[in-house]
This record gives C-alpha cells, sequence and structure tokens, in this order.
C-alpha cells in the first residue's frame, strides 16, 4: 500500500507557479520577485491562506492571463479598492513596478465614478473643485513632500477625503430642499454639529465656491484652532487613561504605545505610524524617542511598552526592502505602515482614547512646563500654535527667560 502524504509546501509551490504562468505556458517575466515574496518571504501557510481567498491574488491572475504588460496604468483602470491597492504595494516591493510616491492617478477614476452616482446639478460643482483645485494641489503637494518620503496614500487621502465631505455636504443641501448658493451659516452649522470632525473638512470646499461666486462667504472653524477648552480631556480621566495603557496588558500592545504617544506627548496618529525604529534610541542614559527632531528621554514603564513592540514585530516576516524604513507600526500590505486613520478609530472604539481631546489634555500640560517656542520644536508645531496652547495653559514663562537671561546656553 502506497501511503499519500500531504505536502503543504509542495502543494503552495505547484499553486505559485500555476498563478504566474502566462497564457504562453511560461512563468510571466516580470513576476519573478512575486514568487520570491510568495514562497521565500512569506510563511506558507501564510501563502495557502492568500491563495484560498485574498482578491488581490485573483486579480493579479486576471491581469497576468490577459498577457499584457502590467503596468501602473493597467492598475489604474480597474475599479480602485483595497486589493488594488494591496497588489500595487506588493508589484512595487517586488520590482514589478517603479514606486511613484503617490497613487493620485487613481483619484481621477474615482471621481468620475463618484459623479456618476450623484446628481447632475451636484457633479456639475463638484467636477470644477474636484479636478481644478483639489487634484491642483494635491499634486503639487505630491512633488513638494516626495524628499520626505510622504506616507503611502496620503495625498490621495487629502483629495478624497475634501471631495467626499464637499460631496456630502451638497447630498444634504438637496435633501433638505437647499442650494449652495443660497446656503446660510446656521445649514452650515447644523451640518457640522451633525457629524464628525471630518466635515470641518468642507472648509475648503466653501472658501473655493465663495472664490468663485458660488456661494456666501460662510465659515467653518479650522482643525485645533478654535474651541480648544470643550476639546480637552479632564487632567483625573487623562490619567486614568494614561494608567490603563501603561498596565492593562489585555489591550492591544500597539494601542497602549500609541495611546500613551497620544496622552503624554500630544502626538497625532498620522505621525505616530510614521516612527521608525531609528526612532528609538537606548543608551546608558535610558530610552530615547524622537519627537520632530527632538530625542525625548521617556519613562521607563513606556520604554518597556516599546521594547515589546520592537520585540513582536522582530517576529513579523520582514515585507520590505532592506534599506526601506523599518516601521515601529508596520502595515499589513508590504513596505507600508499602518493607517493612521484606522490607529485613530481603534483608540477610540477600543481603548477609549478620542484622539482631539486627549491630545488637547496633553498639550495644556506640556504647554504649562515649556516656554513656547520650546513646545514647538519638541513637537513640530508653529510657536503660533504653541503660544495658544501656553495661554489656554494659563502660564507664562518669566521665570524661564530670566533664567536663559543668566544662563545663557554654551
Amino acid at each position: 500500500m502506497i501511503e499519500n502524504t500531504f505536502c503543504l509546501s509542495c502543494s503552495v509551490e505547484s499553486r505559485v507557479q500555476d498563478l504566474l504562468t502566462d497564457p504562453g505556458g511560461r512563468v510571466h517575466p516580470q513576476l519573478a520577485g512575486v514568487a520570491t515574496f510568495l514562497l521565500d518571504e512569506s510563511p506558507t501557510e501564510r501563502t495557502h491562506q492568500l491563495l484560498n481567498r485574498a482578491q488581490w491574488i485573483t486579480v493579479l491572475r486576471s491581469l497576468i492571463e490577459s498577457g499584457d504588460p502590467i503596468t501602473h496604468a493597467s492598475l489604474d483602470r480597474l475599479k480602485q479598492g483595497t486589493h488594488v491597492r494591496h497588489l500595487r504595494s506588493v508589484l512595487v516591493y517586488t520590482g514589478v513596478l517603479e514606486d511613484r510616491g503617490h497613487d493620485l492617478d487613481t483619484v481621477d477614476a474615482w471621481i468620475d465614478e463618484l459623479l456618476d452616482g450623484l446628481p447632475h446639478e451636484i457633479a456639475l460643482l463638484l467636477r470644477p473643485y474636484a479636478s481644478w483645485s483639489v487634484l491642483h494641489r494635491a499634486r503639487h503637494r505630491a512633488r513638494r513632500s516626495a524628499a520626505h518620503r510622504p506616507s503611502a496614500g496620503s495625498v490621495s487621502r487629502y483629495a478624497r477625503t475634501r471631495i467626499t465631505v464637499a460631496a456630502q455636504f451638497l447630498t444634504w443641501l438637496t435633501d433638505n430642499d437647499l442650494d449652495l448658493a443660497g446656503a446660510r451659516q446656521a445649514d452650515v452649522d447644523r451640518w457640522l454639529d451633525d457629524g464628525t470632525t471630518t466635515r470641518q473638512r468642507l472648509r475648503d470646499f466653501l472658501q473655493w465656491a465663495n472664490s468663485h461666486h458660488l456661494a456666501a462667504d460662510l465659515h467653518v472653524p479650522a482643525l485645533g484652532r478654535e474651541g480648544l477648552p470643550q476639546h480637552l480631556l479632564g487632567d483625573d480621566q487623562r490619567w486614568a487613561l494614561l494608567r490603563r495603557c501603561l498596565r492593562e496588558r489585555e489591550l492591544d500592545l500597539r494601542l497602549r504605545v500609541a495611546g500613551t504617544l497620544v496622552l503624554l506627548y500630544a502626538q497625532i496618529p498620522t505621525r505616530i505610524v510614521e516612527l521608525t525604529t531609528d526612532d528609538i534610541v537606548t543608551d546608558d542614559t535610558g530610552t530615547h524617542l524622537i519627537l520632530h527632531t527632538v530625542p525625548v528621554l521617556i519613562p521607563p514603564p513606556l520604554a518597556a511598552l516599546t521594547s515589546e513592540l520592537l520585540e513582536d514585530n522582530e517576529q513579523r516576516p520582514r515585507q520590505q526592502p532592506p534599506d526601506d524604513p523599518v516601521w515601529l507600526f508596520p502595515g499589513s500590505r508590504p513596505g507600508t505602515h499602518f493607517s493612521g486613520s484606522r490607529l485613530s478609530t481603534n483608540l477610540n472604539k477600543t481603548a477609549g482614547i478620542f484622539t482631539r481631546p486627549a491630545r488637547g489634555a496633553a498639550l495644556c500640560a506640556l504647554a504649562a512646563d515649556l516656554p513656547a517656542p520650546v513646545l514647538a520644536d519638541l513637537l513640530g508645531v508653529s510657536v503660533a500654535a504653541a503660544t495658544r496652547w501656553s495661554a489656554l495653559a494659563g502660564r507664562d514663562h518669566l521665570d524661564y527667560l530670566a533664567a536663559r537671561i543668566d544662563n545663557p546656553p554654551e
């Protein structure tokens, strides 16, 4: 009797070969790096799961079956979604495609799809705003920040968020028998009050509409500039949440570290997820975290959590080229970090930490102890913003300035 032995590794290797074989019966010449990624860099069990149910695998197979070269343009022509974005990141990581630094080319197709689902009158208003204003500035933003390695998709999110919020507001006006030309401040205030702070991104659209004589001079508070007192956690709440982050082992480790950084150092999720292992420096004096450009000595409990997070990350397969930054909060797509917006959502829903009031409380506490210029350097905020927080904290720093005069830095 011959004993049949199931070999998962052999099965996966055969299926990867089938996946990457073109209509001519050869492994697609572009995709040798993808084979290496699936067979050598990913655990066999993980590749087995991907082959069974990952949508990006299905999309890749359809592109291979077409027999055409795989390019950014061929991906741009597909309906955009998480699976297409993930496939693009895999193809960039494996060297099939060059990293173009942003995915703005996909936004054009997304705009067409969005406008096709809206009433004709709303689409007519949104088209010039989306194409001539938002996308124009987004492309300039992408070129300007390319040297600083902007987070993947950040420029695209900048564009999509503003366009989506404008579409939601115009739809709300229509549902309430109103139009943009006749909208008044009370209408804007009511719409803002009924939603999240994301709606304040409407400010950009209303400024554009007013400059083109399509709307009255309607006002939306700038995020982080107005209404500061009502967006602060109480001191007791802040310390209770800090204790939870530092002590509650049932809470996800990433949320514990991220929550502490929000509550202690007023960091925002989009900056937290951009931290790399190079931003954590340990020496004889302790563990330092580089905030903006300044190394800050962090307390031992946070240092212990950070060390634990680094150890956890080392257990995961490294899905990025050796020269790329090693993210402290790695994402699911190769070479990317975790999503800032998703981290914010997880902090809210799982840890009970609402970013804006928590960050406001931390800023107020820091401003009570540090002069505005020092706070600005530490956190990378403007001196004007730091000054506002110092005023809110109710402290002046004449004693600090006097000490600097008596003991100038060497």
